[in-house]
């Protein structure tokens, strides 16, 4: 399922805070989409030794808003073929 293929909630458009989480299996695809992520104040968190969360939240540096956010998430989901889950505001949107 694509990210951007569902309808978007009025926090997509507007700048509301939003919490965006995606679950990553390996820790060079973390680091790759937490630093995609910089500009959204991403950071990660390890849970077990395969097991890794990238935090990041909107709107991101000079207002960049979630959809920003979520097409660069679908941009490296596509790029690596993964199926990697994400979550906004605890709502799993794909994967």
């Amino acid at each position: 399922m694509s990210i951007g293929a569902s309808p978007a909630p009025a926090a997509v458009h507007r700048n509301i805070e939003v919490a965006v989480e995606v679950d990553v299996r390996d820790r060079w695809h973390a680091l790759a989409l937490s630093e995609l992520l910089v500009p959204f104040h991403s950071f990660l968190v390890q849970h077990t030794a395969d097991h890794w969360v990238v935090h990041a939240r909107t709107p991101g540096s000079r207002g960049k808003p979630l959809v920003e956010a979520l097409r660069a998430i679908e941009a490296w989901r596509a790029e690596r073929g993964l199926d990697a889950p994400v979550r906004v505001n605890a709502q799993t949107r794909g994967g």
